[in-house]
């Protein structure tokens, strides 16, 4: 079944004319890609490219687990041909192709307009500016500045394997710059015994290699772990330094309740702290770290069956957003901690009442029935905070309408009381 794949690309270049396509066919026949402008009238929109490809697949399913390769095959060759920046924006449908001059009912599969940015945790607190002023008090070595940044880049990477990556290089240089001067044995990759020279009848010895050095503070770094743990890292290091994926070698690894990259970037957390004195930390240190280092992205696909029209020479106009599929948050953008509001049964029961009816803070009053539950006799509901600045807002303003005066009775019942 030929099937037709639509992304969006962000790019450091454009094709020359607006109105003309780039056409890329494999010459094996895998594949046809159509590249094009998206044209934009405003600088705060970015710049994408139109990449539709055009392949084989048993159904749609299985279009879907294949496609990315050949589109990141073709961002690839794109790259080094031009030595310009390409990357994924978004996929937005993959359809059933066959047979384009049928006009006729056609299965699609038809991703969400997604949240671009997800609301950030409400973490930081002046502890944690003390913290680091505390921490600041110590002078690293520039060896450890280096692996410090190569945390941050880490954490902060959007694929696993580049979070693999980039934590090895931390873990590399926290390693080589703790490497003892003792020398030590090579090892029997069997046993793991000391190696013996029969020729000069004894054990050769050396300064630790950089492997050795990297097992040694894996293991001062996680001493509950065990030589498993060290043979996961190793194996996934060696993995994507010769150019596989995780994705690929995942089920070749050894067994782990965690993900690889969550393994390596908790013992290169634990190793970082080793490189500040114990002083430091005899009083409070507010630190944290995450549940997983691996970032997850929530999207929604929809089949749905539509007329997508072609022209003469069988090639779809997929750049149509006739149809659109939206996945819509369950509220504004938030920074801050939201709060919680107790309210009695019968202010709740007004509050249920208010958010059925006609008002221009319906949304509002919506989430807040929604985000409702019993507790010792009240009704407790959580208040996100741009709904609570909204809310306060009203009351400061002595704003009169009914969701008004309930949350003035709500948050200043004496005040209320005694207006009446």
């Amino acid at each position: 079944m030929e099937c037709v794949a639509h992304y969006e690309i962000m790019s450091d270049v454009s094709i020359i004319s607006d109105d003309h396509v780039l056409t890329i066919t494999d010459p094996a026949g895998a594949f046809k890609a159509r590249v094009k402008n998206i044209p934009r009238t405003e600088f705060t929109t970015p710049f994408l490219l139109s990449l539709q490809i055009y392949f084989e697949a048993p159904d749609l399913e299985a279009a879907k687990e294949s496609v990315d390769e050949v589109m990141a095959h073709c961002l690839n060759m794109l790259a080094f041909t031009t030595g310009a920046g390409f990357r994924k924006h978004r996929i937005r449908k993959i359809i059933d192709g066959s047979n384009p001059s049928e006009m006729r009912m056609r299965d699609a599969l038809m991703w969400s307009e997604k949240v671009e940015y997800d609301d950030p945790q409400p973490f930081l607190r002046d502890e944690n500016a003390a913290s680091i002023e505390r921490l600041l008090k110590h002078d690293v070595s520039p060896a450890v500045k280096r692996a410090l940044r190569w945390y941050r880049i880490g954490v902060d990477a959007a694929s696993p394997d580049d979070q693999f990556t980039y934590f090895w290089f931390a873990l590399e240089i926290v390693a080589e710059f703790n490497k003892p001067t003792e020398k030590v044995h090579d090892q029997c990759p069997h046993c793991r015994e000391p190696l013996y020279c029969e020729k000069c009848e004894k054990h050769p010895m050396h300064r630790p290699y950089a492997k050795q050095a990297i097992r040694a503070l894996v293991q001062e770094a996680a001493p509950d772990s065990d030589a498993g743990t060290f043979e996961l890292l190793d194996k996934t290091r060696n993995s994507l330094m010769h150019g596989s994926t995780l994705e690929e070698i995942e089920d070749a690894l050894p067994d782990s309740e965690d993900h690889v990259v969550d393994v390596l970037g908790r013992i290169l957390w634990k190793a970082l702290i080793m490189q500040f004195p114990k002083e430091l930390f005899k009083e409070q240190v507010v630190m944290g770290t995450p549940e997983t280092y691996v970032h997850y992205k929530m999207n929604m696909v929809a089949k749905v069956q539509t007329v997508f029209p072609a022209d003469q020479d069988g090639y779809y106009d997929l750049d149509s957003n006739s149809i659109t599929v939206e996945m819509k948050p369950s509220g504004p953008p938030q920074s801050a901690l939201p709060s919680v509001v107790r309210m009695t049964k019968e202010q709740y029961g007004t509050l249920c009442k208010l958010s059925y009816g006609k008002s221009e803070q319906r949304e509002m009053l919506e989430r807040l029935r929604s985000h409702a539950q019993e507790h010792e006799g009240h009704i407790l509901v959580q208040v996100l905070s741009t709904d609570k600045t909204t809310i306060d807002q009203a009351i400061d303003k002595k704003e009169d309408g009914e969701w008004q005066n309930l949350f003035r009775e709500i948050i200043n019942p004496a005040e209320d009381n005694g207006s009446n």
